[in-house]
Order: C-alpha cells, then structure tokens, then sequence
C-alpha cells in the first residue's frame, strides 16, 4: 500500500470523530440521594455520576452511522475541529463554543460541531441550550448514538425523565454496546425514574462491557440484587468480588465525574 493511500486513510480514520462529537464532562454534576430502603434511592447514590462513567474502560466505540458523501466534507474541516477540540480540552469553553458554531455554521453536514456544542452548554448548566443544540445536531443526523445520549442527559436535567428515557433508549438500539448510555440509563431508572429492575438491568449491562470491572458500580449492582424482589444474583467472580470489597464508601464522596475530554461521547 502506498504511503500516501496510508495518510489517506488515517486522515479519514480521524476525521470520524467529526460524526460523533467530543466528550467532557460537567465538573459538578452530582446525584445526591438519602437511604431510603426498598423502593428509595440506593444509599450508594452519593456514588453515582449524573453525567457517564468516566472510568469506563469499553474497549468497544461505537460508530456513528453517517453518509458517505460527507466524508470529503469532514476531511476539509478536520483542522478547523481539531482546534476546537484543543480549546476545549484546555477548559477555554467561551473560546471552543465560538469555534464549534463556526465549523457548524460552515460545514452543516456535519453532527459533530454540534454535539460538542450542547456539550459545552451542559457545562456551563444552561440545559434548554444544550438540549437546542442537540436537537439541531439530530436533525443533521439522527443515527448519532452519541447525540441522542448528551440529549437523555439535557432533558434529565429539566426534569423530563420519560423523553430522556427514550433517547438513552435510542442510542442503545443504535449501539446495544453503548457502555456509557447503559450506565446512563441505569442511573436514570434508579434515582429519577424508581424502576430498579430497569437500573440493574443495565447497569449489569455496563459492567459485562468493561474490559475489567468497575469497583463502584459492581457495589451498586449488588445493592440493587437486595432490593428487588425476585433478582437473580450475577454469576459470581472473583473479580466481582474483589470489585465490591474494595468500593469506596458513600462517606468517601467517590464520583467518575471528573475525567479527561475523550472521543466517546
């Protein structure tokens, strides 16, 4: 193979991120929640992130259906993105939004720009922009697994759990290997929503996802196996067990909040 066939590619290879968006996560964004037993939220719930997993180790990206005919287009604006994405993950937001509206404003074919957009105003709490935003980048494209998930994220914090429910729903049709829209709707279903058997549902599906467990969401799961009837508990593994001794107490304040900017979400 050639090597100018290999840069092409490469260079194709990273202009997909273009299709999805750039992930960064709100750096206060907690779900508080008191013991309340059977049918309460679970006195892990200090634990739980309301954004996403941010120790996911997934080995699986999930794709971003998209028109062929638009990869020329987000080879042409891959530079322009990629110093978006350097201004956001420096935490320059004013600086990176100005940019991602501007590739978004030149290259409408594209979701990613504006993706990264309702990102950055989840960011800074103003969520009925956020939610603007990802709507637009859905109606650029509305096979974005990604989209749909920051958009369950917007609406759950306006309080409109059924809509966000059906967008985490989307992303997993989308993507059944969606590590960080399982998790999502897991913290959905249990603290919003009261649906226990829907939020070990998938938190079980997170965990079978990751490369290695995660020590607080094993914890959580085994919770969750105590409070609804008629559970069947996972098969047990020494890693999960390991995983559950060594989870951080709920005094510990432990959260997956704070993680660097990624291409996952």
């Amino acid at each position: 193979m050639s090597t100018s066939s290999i840069n092409r590619r490469l260079a194709l290879a990273a202009a997909i991120v273009l299709f999805a968006g750039c992930a960064s996560k709100p750096a206060t964004d907690t779900d508080l929640g008191l013991d309340g037993g059977p049918g309460g939220p679970s006195k892990y719930a200090e634990q739980r992130s309301g954004e996403a997993a941010a120790e996911s180790d997934a080995e699986h990206i999930p794709p971003v259906p998209h028109d062929p005919a638009v990869e020329a287009i987000a080879l042409e604006a891959m530079p322009e993105y990629a110093r978006a994405l350097q201004a956001m993950r420096a935490g320059e937001t004013d600086k990176a939004l100005v940019m991602f509206q501007s590739v978004a404003s030149r290259y409408p074919q594209l979701s990613g720009p504006l993706v990264n957009q309702g990102i950055i105003r989840q960011q800074q709490q103003k969520y009925p922009k956020a939610e603007e935003a990802l709507r637009q980048a859905l109606g650029v494209n509305n096979r974005n697994p990604y989209a749909h998930n920051a958009l369950g994220l917007a609406l759950r914090e306006q309080g409109k759990f059924v809509e966000a429910r059906k967008h985490y729903e989307t992303a997993i049709e989308l993507d059944p290997k969606y590590a960080r829209a399982h998790f999502n709707m897991g913290v959905l279903a249990e603290l919003y929503l009261q649906d226990l058997p829907l939020a070990l549902q998938h938190f079980r599906q997170y965990q079978s996802l990751q490369r290695q467990l995660d020590q607080s969401v094993a914890n959580w799961v085994v919770d969750l196996e105590r409070r609804v009837p008629d559970a069947v508990p996972a098969a047990a593994e020494p890693a999960a067990e390991a995983a559950a001794a060594e989870t951080a107490s709920p005094d510990a304040g432990g959260d997956q909040q704070n993680a660097d900017p990624q291409e996952l979400n």
